[in-house]
C-alpha cells in the first residue's frame, strides 16, 4: 500500500497494457492522497525537478 511520504517509481506500459514495467529512472516523492468510494485511489506526486502531477495507484511502484 503507498502513503503519503513514500518513495515511488513510475510505470510505463510501452503501448501495451499488460506489459508494465517499471522506470527506476523516474523516482518520486507521494505528497498527497486521493480516495473516494468506488474509485481507484490517485496520489500527487513529484518527479525530480518537474511539476508535482496525480497519478493512479496501478501507474506507481512503492520502493520497499
Amino acid at each position: 500500500m503507498i502513503n503519503i511520504g513514500n518513495i515511488v517509481y513510475r510505470k510505463s506500459s510501452k503501448g501495451t497494457l499488460r506489459n508494465n514495467q517499471i522506470s527506476k529512472a523516474s523516482i518520486g516523492l507521494v505528497i498527497k492522497e486521493h480516495k473516494e468510494e468506488g474509485a481507484i485511489t490517485q496520489y500527487y506526486v513529484a518527479f525530480g525537478q518537474d511539476r508535482p502531477m496525480w497519478f493512479y495507484q496501478q501507474d506507481l511502484h512503492k520502493i520497499d
